[in-house]
């Protein structure tokens, strides 16, 4: 039993290296860019938040872009969308 767990700290250590708390999930990745998406403002077209949905849609559906990509993308979206409806 002892031997057990003077092996923890280092199965612990293994365990945040490849899943520990700075990783990021997918379920934190979609959560992360619906936030943003539901940042539009209120005076936005229809057509514009259909046109954010299906953006939105399609980066949670494509695994070839990193999380950092998508992100930088939705967040360019939702402000250009900003600047031209207040």
């Amino acid at each position: 039993m002892k031997e057990t767990m003077e092996k923890v700290p280092i199965m612990k250590e293994l365990v945040d290296y490849y899943s520990g708390p700075d990783r990021v999930t997918a379920k934190n990745q979609q959560e992360e860019l619906e936030r943003v998406a539901k940042t539009l403002p209120e005076s936005a077209p229809a057509s514009v938040k259909r046109f954010t949905d299906r953006a939105l849609l399609s980066l949670q559906s494509n695994p070839g872009w990193g999380f950092d990509k998508k992100c930088q993308f939705m967040d360019k979206l939702v402000w250009e969308v900003s600047q031209h409806y207040k």
